[in-house]
């Protein structure tokens, strides 16, 4: 039961609605408070009552030579406006003086309050009871006996109450009775509040819960159904309208995007890296097996056929053997993911010039180079492959070129040899893997495609401009 508990609240709308109902909770308590809050009236209203009975007793027992009338007045005077009525009893319980012997000196007394009904219903005259022996009654009792007498009775319907509270006296008892329809009328207003207040909370909660179940719980849902598609490989429903939102829910969605292109951009680079790696060792492959071949078959019965043989298995085994490196460092360079660290594009370039090359490295750093975030391993790989492409394809004698500079919001690195202008067509392939125009040369097409990996690793990209016989390959890294 626990554990099905935790996991139906584990959904955030159910969370997000458990809140809510928590909030519309408070108002609730307030009216389970109002019961409290009308005993303390009632308390009052008794402590009221005993004072006033203390202050006519005073007054009787002040004037012992009072007459029924004047009793009768001062009593009236007393009850006016307090909604009580005061009896005063002899020794034996008997009335003998009435503030209500005349009808209510305070007028008619308005209609109970009800919680459903209207406060402003119609009055109606007071509901005086019948002249009624009371020496029975037990308040009554106590306070002959010389105690302290109290009660609480409803009148004929529930609708009313009444504290009765008996103070004896030297000569009887003073029997004051109140109507707790003030108390009412303040604990009606009090639960019609909180009443108004809890049904706004519950309109409000539950537009609230609408609202946060439609902004935040279907979104996640989209998304959690877009990532269980990536993850099945199927084809994935578009979001939109969730990319283009500003808050947390936008940047999620983004994020998502962007990880499920990095994902396909992954798989189809592992597609066409299996379909490379094929094309390239089937070649050398099938020589090493020609030649094998023609071995076995007797040519290894000739010095100069077997020497020439043995020389092609060796050529095609090292060809093997250079693909296999370069793709050992292009797998490195797209799976490091070392954090970055405070890198200085000007020293790593006068570091990679200072390496023996076989051509004349001059450098052309732009002044003031910010220093950019990045993974120096990966940078000091790029350059030296853009670096040792352009010796490999410059002209004799002809000096290469690094220059850095900003560029929009990157840094750009360019090297520049002078040499032979690539065509159209191999300047679109030249960063393909594999893709080289020097096959014969030992080339294996690899140190281009580490370079772009690297530039898309740290936020740039890369390109090649032919002009005036000068070739310029460059790589952007985002500030």
């Amino acid at each position: 039961m626990i554990r099905r508990i935790v996991a139906y609240l584990a959904r955030i709308r159910h969370r997000l609605l458990l809140v809510n109902v928590l909030v519309a909770a408070v108002p609730i308590a307030g009216i389970g408070f109002a019961r409290l809050h009308e005993a303390q009236l009632l308390a009052s209203l008794e402590h009221d009552m005993i004072h006033q009975a203390q202050l006519v007793r005073a007054t009787v027992d002040a004037h012992p030579s009072m007459t029924l009338p004047e009793h009768e007045r001062m009593l009236r005077a007393s009850a006016r406006y307090t909604r009580t009525r005061i009896r005063l009893l002899d020794q034996q319980g008997n009335v003998v003086a009435d503030s209500h012997a005349s009808g209510a000196p305070e007028g008619r007394e308005p209609q109970p309050p009800q919680l459903l009904g209207s406060p402003d219903a119609p009055s109606r005259p007071p509901e005086v009871p019948a002249p009624t022996p009371v020496a029975d009654r037990r308040e009554v009792q106590a306070a002959l006996a010389g105690r302290y007498g109290s009660a609480t009775r409803m009148w004929t319907s529930e609708s009313r109450v009444f504290l009765f509270s008996a103070l004896p006296m030297q000569k009887g008892v003073v029997y004051v009775t109140k109507s707790t329809t003030d108390v009412k009328l303040q604990l009606f207003h009090l639960r019609s509040w909180l009443l108004r207040v809890l049904i706004i909370t519950l309109l409000g909660t539950t537009l609230l819960s609408l609202l946060l179940s439609t902004t935040i719980a279907r979104p996640l849902a989209r998304l959690t159904r877009r990532a269980e598609q990536v993850a099945a490989r199927q084809p994935v429903e578009p979001y939109d309208a969730l990319v283009r939102r500003t808050d947390e829910i936008g940047q999620l969605a983004r994020a998502v995007g962007s990880m499920t292109d990095e994902l396909e951009r992954r798989a189809h680079d592992a597609r066409t890296l299996a379909a490379d790696i094929s094309h390239e060792l089937k070649t050398p492959l099938a020589g090493i097996r020609g030649a094998t071949e023609l071995l076995r078959d007797g040519a290894a019965d000739d010095p100069d056929d077997r020497e020439r043989f043995l020389a092609m298995i060796a050529d095609d085994a090292a060809r093997i053997e250079r693909d296999l490196a370069r793709l050992l460092e292009l797998a490195r360079a797209e799976a490091d993911r070392a954090p970055p660290v405070p890198v200085d594009l000007a020293e790593l370039a006068r570091s990679c010039a200072a390496r023996p090359w076989p051509r004349p490295i001059t450098l052309e750093l732009a002044a003031d180079l910010p220093v950019v975030r990045a993974r120096p391993s990966q940078l000091t790989a790029a350059l030296e492959n853009l670096v040792a492409n352009a010796t490999q394809h410059a002209t004799p004698d002809t000096p290469i070129t690094i220059t850095i500079a900003p560029h929009d919001a990157a840094l750009r690195i360019a090297v520049t040899n002078t040499g032979p202008a690539l065509s159209e067509a191999a300047q679109r392939r030249v960063w393909d893997r594999f893709y080289t125009t020097r096959v014969g040369a030992g080339g294996t097409g690899l140190g281009l495609a580490i370079v772009r990996s690297v530039a898309h690793a740290h936020g740039g990209d890369v390109g090649v401009r032919c002009d005036a016989g000068r070739t310029t390959f460059w790589l952007d890294v985002a500030r």
